[in-house]
C-alpha cells in the first residue's frame, strides 16, 4: 500500500522559488530584491506563486516562523508550537502553562545562540522574581492580544496568609 505524501509540502516548491519566498517573508524583502536574490528572473508573474495553494500554506508557516525571529532572534521552526501553545494558555486564562511555555521557549533560544542576551533572555527564569516574571507575561499578552494581564488571585496564596494569620 503506497501513502500520498502531503500535497501542501514545501518540498513541492521548486528551491530557487521557495528560496526567493523565504527572502521576501522572512528578510521582508519586496519580491523584486527577493528574485534577485535568490537568482531568480524577476517578471510580472512572479508573485504567481504566492496564490497557489502551496505557496499560501508555505508562507503562513514563513510568517509562524518569523514571528520567532522576530521575538527571540533566533530562527528555530521548533519554537512555533510553543509560542503558539503559550499565547492559547494565556488566551486561556492558564498562566502557569504560559511561563513553562515562556522557560522553555526561553531555554532553546539561549541553547540555539548560546548567549543569552541576543535570545531576549534579559535574565534566566530561575532569576526572575514573580514579579518580573508576571511582568513579562503582561508584555507577551498585550503583544498577543492586545489586552492587559489580568492575573486573578491565587487562592492558595490566600489559604496560606490566612493560615499565617497575615494578610496581605
Amino acid at each position: 500500500m503506497t501513502t500520498q505524501s502531503n500535497l501542501l509540502s514545501p518540498n513541492h516548491i521548486r528551491p530557487d522559488i521557495r528560496a526567493m519566498l523565504e527572502f521576501h517573508v522572512l528578510e521582508d524583502l519586496p519580491l523584486k530584491a527577493a528574485c534577485e536574490k535568490a537568482g531568480l528572473p524577476y517578471n510580472k508573474n512572479v508573485s504567481q506563486h504566492k496564490g497557489t495553494l502551496v505557496g499560501q500554506a508555505y508562507i503562513k508557516q514563513l510568517k509562524r516562523r518569523r514571528r520567532v525571529i522576530e521575538e527571540f532572534g533566533v530562527d528555530v521552526p521548533a519554537l512555533v508550537a510553543l509560542i503558539e501553545l503559550r499565547d492559547k494558555a494565556l488566551n486561556a486564562g492558564s498562566h502557569v502553562a504560559a511561563v513553562r511555555a515562556q522557560e522553555l521557549c526561553m531555554k532553546a533560544a539561549v541553547k540555539a545562540t548560546g548567549d543569552r542576551l541576543k535570545a531576549g533572555a534579559k535574565s534566566g527564569m530561575a532569576d526572575m522574581s514573580k514579579d518580573e516574571i508576571i511582568n513579562r507575561l503582561a508584555e507577551i499578552q498585550m503583544k498577543a492580544t492586545g489586552e492587559s494581564l489580568v492575573m486573578p488571585e491565587d487562592s492558595a496564596d490566600s489559604e496560606f496568609w490566612e493560615s499565617v494569620k497575615l494578610t496581605k
